[in-house]
């Protein structure tokens, strides 16, 4: 891989870039979703936003209709580099031309990134043998590797407001090279016992990140997905969430809708594929509530558009 992909200068709004990762062991729970319509409404919003694709499925670089064959004859950079090459995440974001007003650029997942971890262990193995090297220095080499996503982000540090990390279902080397990263972290949920029981397990491995690698790592807040107010069994699992993680830690709930599982078929998102309805509505809202958020912990003036001002701005990008 040898090409840059080229990607233009847009101002920021917050005076320090933002990185928020989706984290959830469990599939199935509205990791990608969320994901990649909350960076898309960042950028509606006007919010320079870079989304990363770090899960082996690669749903969130399909849901915004890049080809990844296509990039690959082309030669150019996906995440997988940013591990195995230390390329600067900035020389693999490739921008979608005429949508969300250039502010929204995506770091292209690999089907691969899988084999990541063990390449990067039999490199490490090989370079330990050359240097005749102790085991305190195969820690030190595991994690620089943890950390190689990280040291990519740096190069977005000061040209974008957002990076958006949607991860893989599970809580290994991936899941958490992103923890290590992140300033943030949301909890993607949908309504089941099953979602709820995961949580202790997150909970301990974002607590060892934090002891160990990042210790200004903070929980953004919950999002509940794929929700039908109708269902009992939904609105107990609000509340339960609600107590154990404080009702101001949950964002406004998204609803239950076809138009979310739609969208990535076409290559969409939900605010391209059903603009103007609950669903983008929705989204729109959680990330409203994410900025918020975030300029009140960084005690800073609200950098959101007035609402003349803000659908001026979702106009002209509705308009390319």
């Amino acid at each position: 891989m040898t090409k840059k992909n080229f990607v233009g200068d847009k101002k920021m709004k917050l005076p320090k870039t933002q990185t928020v990762v989706f984290a959830n062991q469990k599939g199935g729970c509205g990791k990608t979703t969320g994901s990649v319509s909350v960076a898309a409404a960042l950028a509606r919003l006007g919010y320079t936003t870079t989304i990363v694709d770090i899960d082996p499925q690669c749903n969130a670089t399909d849901s915004f209709g890049v080809n990844r064959d296509e990039l690959a004859k082309q030669r150019k950079f996906s995440v997988a580099d940013a591990y195995m090459s230390k390329v600067a995440l900035s020389n693999i974001q490739i921008t979608l031309p005429g949508r969300f007003n250039d502010n929204l650029t995506v770091v292209p997942g690999y089907r691969g990134l899988s084999s990541v971890q063990p390449r990067l262990e039999a490199e490490m193995h090989g370079q330990l043998a050359n240097e005749q090297s102790s085991d305190l220095d195969a820690d030190d080499l595991r994690n620089e590797q943890r950390a190689r996503l990280r040291s990519a982000i740096t190069s977005l540090q000061g040209k974008q407001d957002f990076v958006v990390i949607d991860t893989p279902p599970d809580l290994g080397f991936l899941l958490t090279t992103a923890l290590i990263a992140a300033d943030w972290y949301i909890i993607p949920v949908f309504p089941s016992g099953y979602d709820l029981r995961g949580l202790e397990t997150l909970a301990r491995t974002v607590e060892k990140v934090r002891e160990r690698y990042n210790p200004t790592l903070r929980l953004l807040g919950v999002l509940i997905g794929n929700f039908d107010p109708r269902a009992k069994l939904d609105r107990d699992i609000q509340q339960m969430l609600g107590e154990k993680f404080g009702g101001e830690r949950i964002f406004s709930i998204v609803n239950r809708s076809v138009k979310h599982r739609e969208a990535p078929i076409y290559g969409l998102t939900i605010f391209e594929h059903q603009g103007g309805e609950q669903g983008s509505e929705q989204y729109e809202q959680v990330a409203r509530e994410v900025i918020e958020r975030i300029e009140k912990a960084l005690n800073i003036t609200s950098t959101m558009p007035a609402k003349a001002e803000e659908e001026e701005i979702v106009e002209e990008v509705a308009n390319g």
